[in-house]
């Protein structure tokens, strides 16, 4: 093959009218220039703003001279430009610092509206009258416009809550038994006898055994200077009884009326029966 390529030069040289083949590396650059200026359409299409193909390229004509051998022409295809086009990076802010609150929301308040009133009387206070209205003290105080301090006396006119109404308990009678009429005072009538000092002195010593004497003139000049006579709204004689507090025994030795008591003998007779009692002189201590 080579050999008949050599002869073939041969004869072109010798002979100038016949044209020599075109050389196999124009024939391959020929394929790409045609093969980019298919590509150039697709690309225009496409939004690639390429540079138009240079002139003589690829696609020119060449015109030999005659007599003249034809040089090997190498025909460079021009490349779209490609142009690296540096997106922006993107600067990401920093993110805002999310800071947490405690919000607290106070619930609405209402204040509640006057409905019935009523007044104050005698022991009432603010929890008592709550229950008798139903409600709370709270609310009873917010529509009256007090507080737990507020002194409220009988006749101050309040009101309860709007809806509510004030329910007092009826009040409680207490039946009291009918007072039994007192005893008239006893009249006291004095004694016609009168008894001297020297006397009375020696009732007593008479009538109190001699182991109890002495106390008992001490108690007798201690009371009324040993006056037999002598009383005043509750007790009578020497010993000063007193009537009223010992009449249900004074009654079994015969003693009905403080009067009796006077008599320097019976009053002497009813004080030993009292010591007796309790065996003491407790009654004058």
């Amino acid at each position: 093959m080579t050999h008949q390529n050599n002869n073939f030069w041969a004869d072109a040289d010798r002979n100038p009218r016949l044209s020599r083949p075109t050389h196999p590396l124009a024939r391959r650059l020929g394929v790409v220039a045609v093969a980019v200026a298919l590509c150039i359409p697709v690309a225009r299409a496409l939004g690639d703003n390429s540079p138009a193909p240079v002139p003589g390229g690829a696609g020119a004509v060449a015109v030999l001279e005659p007599g003249r051998e034809p040089e090997p022409t190498t025909t460079v295809a021009t490349l779209p430009a490609v142009v690296e086009v540096s997106e922006p990076v993107a600067t990401l802010a920093p993110a805002p610092q999310v800071v947490e609150a405690n919000v607290v929301v106070q619930p609405e308040v209402k204040t509640p509206q006057c409905g019935a009133k009523f007044n104050v009387q005698l022991g009432d206070s603010w929890s008592l009258l709550a229950d008798y209205a139903g409600v709370g003290t709270r609310e009873l105080l917010q529509v009256n416009r007090a507080n737990a301090r507020t002194v409220i006396v009988p006749g101050d006119e309040l009101c309860v809550p709007s809806g509510a109404r004030m329910r007092r308990p009826a009040p409680v009678v207490t039946t009291q038994p009918a007072r039994q009429a007192s005893s008239p005072k006893p009249v006291v009538v004095v004694a016609a006898k009168r008894f001297t000092v020297a006397q009375s002195t020696q009732i007593i010593r008479d009538v109190f055994p001699d182991a109890l004497e002495k106390r008992a003139l001490e108690i007798v000049q201690r009371e009324t200077h040993t006056n037999a006579a002598a009383y005043n709204f509750c007790c009578y004689g020497l010993f000063q009884i007193h009537f009223q507090a010992h009449k249900s025994w004074l009654t079994a030795i015969g003693v009905t009326n403080p009067s009796q008591l006077l008599d320097a003998g019976t009053n002497a007779r009813a004080a030993l029966t009292l010591y007796k009692r309790s065996n003491s002189w407790a009654a004058w201590n």
